[in-house]
């Protein structure tokens, strides 16, 4: 290995760039596990991970635009119409998909993992204002800043 890809491979590193990271999952349900596929395309460095993991995140979100707001200013009060926004996690957890192991250069790894919601989970819906839906994450932890996919919202 030459000097520049010793440089590159401690870029990739360190920024997370030494695999891409997919995610791939059919409809979740809320009465049995379902599978979530976690893929990694590996850089052209080896990659030493100490495991792989998924996050499941449950998100309800409501957006009520036009809101008549009153505030003071100064001893006067004003008014003014706005959005108001608030969200809440429902649901959160992580799953270890697979432990520690070596990935070689320019390789394609897959792995699957069984999800199974808590009983009490709420359900997918979208409505006129407010929202609840699921996202995934998938990382390989080690070394640096782990490769991910970033939040993948999941059909429902």
């Amino acid at each position: 290995m030459g000097f520049f890809d010793k440089v590159k491979a401690m870029k990739n590193t360190l920024t997370g760039g030494a695999a891409k990271v997919y995610i791939e999952c059919d409809e979740i349900s809320f009465t049995e596990p379902f599978k979530v596929t976690v893929r990694a395309d590996i850089d052209s460095s080896n990659l030493i991970v100490d495991r792989i993991y998924l996050k499941i995140e449950g998100n309800e979100e409501i957006e009520v635009p036009d809101v008549d707001v009153v505030y003071d200013s100064n001893g006067e009060e004003h008014r003014r119409l706005e959005t108001v926004t608030s969200a809440n996690t429902t649901v959160s957890f992580d799953i270890t998909v697979a432990y520690k192991q070596e990935l070689e250069a320019n390789q394609s790894y897959e792995w699957e993992v069984e999800v199974e919601l808590p009983e009490d989970a709420p359900r997918v819906y979208h409505g006129h204002f407010c929202q609840h839906t699921y996202s995934a994450f998938a990382g390989l932890e080690c070394f640096g800043n782990d490769p991910d996919s970033g939040w993948l919202e999941l059909p429902g």
